[in-house]
């Protein structure tokens, strides 16, 4: 999927700070895989945006599905794989959700959050209570932020509800990732923990701009930020690598891997600037072909954590072939196997129940899940 970004020296002080590399240590690996199927009974459950605004309650019974066209909540039955109810929302007005939500986020305690571009609002778990917030960098309090920085969006929320977890960086065309950024939502007290690391994110950015050397827009590298057990970890989608913040010792671990089966990093091997639309497009085509990691999974079951990256297997004439490579590792993200694999796992909604992963599926325009169930043994 393309990603543009559209024009709209920090002290590195922690208790503890460790860089890692890590390569297989080696398990037995099999899985089987299953499909099934929601039943929607007379209801036409929403999937023309992949899930991409849907959650799983934390007992993994419920399946929150926002259609954001109308807008109104879909309730899933996940134990009975049935569609249960829909609640009428509002898009503006003190009980509004906002007018360009593109995430869903469900608290532990079942609190909705609804996420667009600087807008956030929190609902009640009978979606009858709402609260917005401003997350605009005049609203903050404690860590001071540089000259036009600010929090990026694609954040996300803590499990308890209480903060909101996303990387800062210099918002400008092109401005550098400078760090996480963790934000206390009742007091708007916010944290900044500098990662030098991500600045270089930049350095594989593909900037188009028009006759006069305007910035019209720029492809940007992804950076991940999930929480799991109290930890916050970040990935990127230019690296083979992963950092892991304890808010309780203040520390930070700089993870690196080794890859048999892909590159370990991109190569940066196409235009990086033009004032071209075919150009533009020809080196997004040549990027595609270069190696990308996605995001992390973590499977509380088998405490094992997942992640498919994709690299160019070959070319056949001028069509290229894509592999996808699943790598696992342990809970404390230490690699422990990589293999070549055939399914896909949705960027819009996994999340593993009882070991096994469950990844959303278009099954001929309706709603159904992939089931991958593995074996370590």
């Amino acid at each position: 999927m393309k990603r543009f970004f559209f024009l709209l020296f920090i002290p590195f002080l922690f208790s503890c700070s460790e860089s890692e590399k890590q390569k297989n240590t080696g398990i037995n690996f099999s899985y089987t895989i299953d499909t099934v199927q929601v039943n929607p009974g007379e209801h036409l459950i929403f999937i023309s945006r992949y899930l991409s605004t849907s959650a799983v309650s934390k007992d993994q019974k419920w399946l929150y599905n926002l259609n954001v066209s109308v807008p109104e909540m879909e309730f899933i039955d996940l134990e009975n794989l049935k569609f249960d109810q829909v609640v009428p929302l509002e898009k503006e007005g003190p009980e509004g959700i906002g007018t360009s939500v593109s995430d869903l986020h469900v608290s532990d305690q079942g609190e909705f959050f609804f996420i667009g571009y600087r807008s956030l609002v929190k609902a009640d778990a009978a979606l009858e209570n709402f609260q917005r917030y401003r997350i605009e960098p005049e609203q903050f309090k404690g860590d001071s932020l540089g000259e036009s920085e600010g929090v990026d969006f694609g954040y996300v929320i803590s499990k308890d509800g209480k903060k909101l977890f996303g990387t800062y960086s210099k918002q400008q065309f092109n401005g550098p990732t400078r760090g996480l950024a963790i934000l206390d939502l009742a007091s708007m007290e916010l944290k900044t923990i500098p990662i030098p690391e991500l600045e270089s994110l930049v350095d594989f950015n593909i900037s188009q701009f028009n006759e006069d050397g305007n910035p019209r827009m720029s492809t940007i590298e992804r950076v991940w930020v999930k929480e799991f057990d109290g930890k916050i970890y970040l990935a990127n989608t230019a690296r083979n690598e992963a950092f892991i913040y304890d808010p309780e010792l203040d520390s930070l671990v700089h993870k690196q891997f080794q890859a048999t089966l892909t590159a370990n990093a991109k190569k940066g091997l196409y235009t990086k600037s033009t004032y071209s639309d075919e150009e533009m497009r020809k080196a997004w085509d040549e990027k595609e072909n270069e190696v990308s990691f996605q995001e992390i999974f973590y499977d509380p079951t088998y405490e094992k954590f997942w992640r498919v990256s994709t690299d160019l297997d070959r070319m056949i004439g001028d069509s290229a072939v894509i592999k996808k490579v699943l790598t696992i590792f342990d809970r404390d993200l230490n690699q422990l196997h990589e293999e070549q694999i055939k399914f896909n796992i949705s960027g819009s909604l996994t999340y593993f129940k009882e070991g096994n992963l469950h990844t959303f599926i278009n099954l001929e325009d309706e709603l159904g899940f992939l089931i991958i169930k593995p074996n370590y043994e």
